[in-house]
This record gives structure tokens, sequence and C-alpha cells, in this order.
């Protein structure tokens, strides 16, 4: 029990250490959540333009190529947070799309041909009639499938989630030629983009953002690091990206791939290896004795008693002869109220007669308790005397309380 108590503490730490809050973009450039040391999650749309970065200064190995990400909570949110992360562009452009079936091969030959009209390639094979829209996960079934074969199968209004890799994309008002240049720029509209599957298949993913940017989950610490971001805005590349005419404001956290592993501590993990080894080690099979308290246990009592039979474990002495061990053997306690009580232990198929004397300066002591095992538990007696020490064990608790009246001698 102690040991359990003084494992909450350090595993509390270790939990805490461990929690990764979902914040939101604006949170943090704003310092409403969050100290330096926590883990967050920031989930936004992350612009796909390689902005190298050099290793954060506790990095260990120097041969990982880190990215800067510029994450918002949307197309039109001016505040922005800096992801320092090893992923690469190109992975960010493969991922699980979850999508609602839909049936328009107009909107599917208007994104093929704009894309083409706009120096993209012909997809081979063609493209399938399906169109798939891309929703915000809700409370609804999916269908998981294993490829653009099985969306083909798929009903119209079904929704599916597909692993995809994205390619080229256009607006999806180009093809109706209803674009509006502002509303466009604002970020405010709908895309179309090709993406295939493992298997080479083609579709069509209408999403409510441009090829330009791609869904991310950076999750790490929140730093606190004015100066990186300050350079970092500073660039030209960074200027012309967002525009000289924006104020902006950014915060930065340091994308960590190996959580939650990497950040659980020793320390509490192997105090609670070591406490599960204990309470397994106390549920195992082998006997373990449990004595009762001084209080709990009965007066020993009296009349006539007979003999009672048990099974005896433990070191016997016998006089003038060297002590030996026994090991779960028969044995049998008969009362002898002049002396104490006669024991007999079975030893190689022939019974052995022992005293057990009453007179205090030969008995030493009893307990009475009870032998536990992973399964049961079964009354037990413990008794010392003349160097002897022996754990009977009884088939009932009548049984064990009779053999502790013949011990102590009553008649």
């Amino acid at each position: 029990m102690l040991l359990a108590v003084l494992t909450i503490i350090p595993v509390g730490q270790a939990l805490v250490e461990l929690i990764v809050r979902p914040v939101t973009v604006g949170q943090l450039v704003d310092r409403r959540v969050g100290l330096e040391t926590q883990l967050v999650a920031v989930d936004g749309l992350a612009l796909l333009v390689s902005l190298e970065a050099d290793p954060p200064p506790e990095a260990s190995d120097a041969k990982l190529v880190y990215h800067w990400y510029t994450v918002r909570d949307s197309l039109q949110e001016l505040r922005l947070v800096l992801v320092r992360s090893v992923i690469a562009p190109d992975a960010l452009r493969t991922r699980s799309v979850l999508a609602r079936v839909v049936e328009d091969p107009a909107a599917i030959e208007r994104t093929i041909a704009g894309i083409e009209a706009r120096g993209g390639s012909q997809p081979e094979p063609e493209v399938g009639p399906l169109l798939l829209i891309e929703e915000r996960p809700r409370n609804l079934p999916v269908t998981e499938l294993a490829s653009l074969a099985d969306v083909q199968e798929s009903q119209v209004g079904q929704l599916v989630r597909v692993r995809l890799q994205f390619a080229d994309g256009i607006a999806t008002c180009v093809g109706r030629g209803d674009c509006n240049a502002r509303a466009l720029a604002d970020g405010t509209g709908s895309w179309d983009n090709l993406a295939r599957d493992d298997e080479g298949r083609s579709v069509v993913v209408r999403t409510r953002y441009p090829p330009s940017v791609a869904p991310f989950v950076g999750v790490g610490h929140h730093a606190q690091d004015r100066e990186t971001v300050g350079r970092l805005l500073a660039l030209p590349i960074v200027n012309g990206l967002f525009g000289w005419g924006h104020v902006l404001q950014a915060a930065h956290v340091e994308h960590d791939l190996g959580l939650p592993i990497n950040h659980l501590w020793l320390g509490p993990i192997l105090f609670m290896a070591f406490a599960a080894l204990l309470l397994i080690g106390m549920r195992l099979p082998y006997p373990r004795f449990r004595p009762y308290s001084r209080s709990g246990q009965p007066a020993p009592a009296r009349g006539t008693i007979g003999s009672v039979a048990c099974r005896a474990s433990g070191r016997i002495t016998p006089p003038n002869a060297s002590p030996f061990e026994i090991e779960d053997l028969r044995a049998e306690l008969r009362g002898d109220p002049p002396r104490g009580a006669a024991l007999r232990i079975q030893i190689d198929g022939r019974w052995q007669p022992f005293l057990i004397p009453r007179n205090l300066g030969g008995l030493g002591g009893t307990e009475l308790g009870d032998l536990l095992t992973a399964r049961s538990h079964r009354p037990a007696l413990k008794v010392d005397w003349f160097g002897s020490n022996v754990l009977f064990v009884f088939a009932d608790t009548a049984s064990r309380d009779a053999a502790n009246s013949m011990v102590h001698g009553a008649d």
C-alpha cells in the first residue's frame, strides 16, 4: 500500500508532462494559453512552402533536416504559428481524406480541362465519374476504403475515408467562369484537386482550401523564442508570401514526432514496474502465511479433543539430533494433556512421532492465520518449540482451533 501511495507522486508529474492541450493559433499568438514547457497541439492549415530551419539547440541528431511551417486557423486569419518540424512538405500532400461521395461528371471534366489549360497533365488512367467532397469529422458512420477502386463501388452520399496523394488543383469557380478575384485572395471558395492512391488511380477531391496549403497538426512544446520568430518574419520570402501590408504576429511551437514516448519519465516507469512486479509476486501461487492480529485470535477451547489431520511444512529439531526441513507432508496432532501435544508426521512413507511441549520453557509461541495462494486461503497455525518452526495447514477453521487447543494443553 505504501509503495502504491509513493507511486502516485512521480506518476502524477509524468502525466502532467504528457498532457497535450489542443489550442488555436489565436490562443498561442495572444499568449492566452500555456507555459513554455506545456505540450500543445495546433490544428490548422500549413503553407506548403519549403522554409528550411536550423536545428533546435537541444537537437541530438544533426542529420535531420528541419523546416518551418506557417500554420493558421483559417485562410482569413492574419495570426500564425511557426512550427519547426522534420516533416518534409511533400509528406503533407499524402494524407487520409474524410469525404462525401458525389456524382458530378461535369465538375470533374471542368477540373481536368482547367488543370490542363494551366500546364497540368492529363491523369492516367482516366478519372472516374465520382467526386469526393472533403468534410469535417462528425459523429456519422464512416466507411474505411483501402483504395480508389472501392470508391467507384460506394454509394452516392456515403461518407468514406481513403488515403490519397494530392497533386494539382484549381479553384472550383474557374471551370464555371464566375470567379471573384478578391474572394479567392481572401481564401473564400472551394478548390478541386487531383489526387491519387497508392495504385495510381486518380480522383477529384473538393476542399475548402487551395493546393498551396494542407491540414497540419503540430504537437510539441510551446516555445517563447521571439528572436527566432522575428528573424523568420524578416525574410523577404516570408514578406512576399504574406504581404507587406499585413502586421504579422506569430508564436513558436517545436514539433516533436516522438510524443508521447520520448517524454515519459524513466523514473516513474521503473517505479511503476517495480510496484507491478511486487503486486504480481504477492499474487503468485506460492504459499504465504497471513497471521491474525493478537486481538483476533480465539482463546484455546476446553474439553475432550481427539486427533486432527493437517499438512506440515517447516523445520523440525528433534532432541539430540540435527534439524531437518519438511515440505507439505501429511501430519496429525493429538492432545496429550500432561505434556502438550503429540505430533506425527509421515516421512518417507513412515509415521514419525514428535512432541510439542506445553510448558513455557519449551513452547515458544503460536500464531493463528491463513495460508494464502493466488486463488484460495486455508486456515493455518504456526508453532515454535525447541528450535522447531512448523506451519500446520488445516481443512477448516474448527480443526485449526482444535489444534491450537491441543498445543496449549487444554483438556
